[in-house]
């Protein structure tokens, strides 16, 4: 698990569920793709801010979209019935992408 600064968080189109698609810098690590129910979460809450990646699952396809790392989170008390919306683990401004997680 590694600590990643969100650079955009896209809603996605044509999941099954309300998705973003979420870049996440790594620092050296380079940029990743997670999909992920985080679509009651506004964009201008992710963006910028330090959350907690899963990065070595290996790519996941989800509808149109390929997923390379799972940015952790709990469940949102406002998830609709039949989806895991969630809100995502955030991490102190002050670490740097691509740092450990232990």
């Amino acid at each position: 698990m590694r600590v990643g600064r969100v650079v955009s968080a896209d809603m996605a189109i044509g999941t099954r569920a309300a998705s973003r698609v979420i870049r996440v810098d790594l620092g050296p690590l380079g940029i990743v793709q997670s999909v992920g129910q985080l679509a009651l979460v506004p964009e201008s809450q992710l963006v910028g801010r330090n959350v907690v990646v899963c990065v070595n699952l290996g790519p996941r396809r989800i509808g149109r979209y390929v997923s390379d790392a799972l940015v952790l989170g709990v469940p949102h008390p406002e998830s609709p019935d039949g989806e895991s919306q969630a809100l995502p683990l955030y991490v102190d401004d002050r670490a740097e992408p691509g740092s450990q997680i232990f």
